[in-house]
């Protein structure tokens, strides 16, 4: 028969739809657990500079023995200081969806002005990550061979450096994804006491996007945020106790305060980040713009130690 009434003929002639959109809407895989700033020592912003100056001070002195009982007395000791800086910069994510972008977002669409604010949400902690790991490759000290996998020895010289420097036994380590799948595999051949331990056990047992576990006292985050290093052939992840790195946020409630901005452009507010509303009357246009104010450093190089490995 030559006049079948088919699915494809339809189709071509508008009798039929090709695709109807669904309400779902999926999201691509990413990395959402990204919440390292917890790693880094919080320092709020204060006065009118836009640089926070932190003293550092030496805390590790002992007392002499007197040359004489009566007498003799004793040479002055230099208290040692130093200092870091926090100076915040201004961060920003923009979308600018279109006033028919807003129109069509009815009736189950699965992208609408709302996908686009909990996005610019999201940011805030995925840019804190993000700068965070970007400190790691200042940190002096370093264990791993580079266009080598990461192996438990590796991960017992890390803890062994830092346990040289006197670091506190409570430690945290940041992997890329890479870095964490090479440890599992190493721990899979490791022998002795090491493989009978529980929490060795944990670890081979779920390694994934969103995977921390505490390997040998060291709570372990992987992070795809841990950047490149030796011309992208290896990657840099850092282990580190608390207090190595820091972090500040300036205070944008000020700006509010200071009537800056029309309160009602203001989509979201706290006084770590705001979303502003700008609008385009002419384009038809609304921009949505994430601003934020954070500022990170490395507060003390001892407390730290970089791992560098194949990527």
């Amino acid at each position: 028969m030559a006049d079948e009434v088919t699915l494809s003929t339809l189709t071509s002639n508008g009798g039929r739809i090709a695709k109807i959109l669904a309400a779902q809407l999926h999201i691509n895989l990413f990395d959402s657990q990204q919440g390292l700033r917890g790693l880094m020592e919080f320092r709020p912003l204060m006065g009118p500079s836009g640089t926070l100056n932190v003293a550092k001070a030496s805390m590790a002195y002992t007392a002499a023995a007197a040359s004489s009982e009566t007498s003799g007395g004793f040479s002055n000791t230099a208290f040692s200081t130093g200092n870091f800086d926090l100076t915040p910069a201004r961060y920003g994510l923009q979308f600018q969806p279109s006033d028919l972008f807003a129109m069509t977002a009815g009736g189950g669409a699965p992208v609408t002005v709302d996908t686009l604010t909990s996005a610019l949400l999201m940011a805030f902690d995925q840019t804190l990550a993000h700068l965070l790991t970007g400190l790691f490759s200042g940190v002096s000290g370093n264990v791993g061979t580079s266009g080598a996998d990461l192996t438990a020895d590796n991960f017992f010289d890390a803890i062994y450096t830092l346990n040289l420097a006197n670091n506190p036994r409570a430690l945290a380590a940041v992997l890329h994804n890479v870095q964490v799948n090479d440890l599992v595999e190493s721990m899979r051949g490791e022998t002795g006491a090491i493989q009978y331990r529980s929490d060795i056990q944990g670890m081979l047992g779920n390694p994934g996007a969103a995977y921390r576990a505490t390997i040998l006292g060291v709570d372990v985050y992987q992070s795809d945020k841990v950047r490149t290093a030796n011309a992208n052939a290896d990657r840099q992840g850092c282990m580190f106790s608390n207090g190595a790195f820091a972090y500040t946020l300036g205070d944008v409630a000020e700006i509010i305060r200071q009537q800056m901005i029309a309160p009602a452009d203001i989509v979201v507010q706290n006084p770590e980040m705001f979303i502003e509303r700008i609008r385009d009357g002419a384009n038809g246009l609304t921009s949505l713009l994430l601003n934020m104010y954070p500022g990170v450093a490395e507060a003390e190089d001892a407390r730290a130690v970089k791992i560098t490995t194949d990527a």
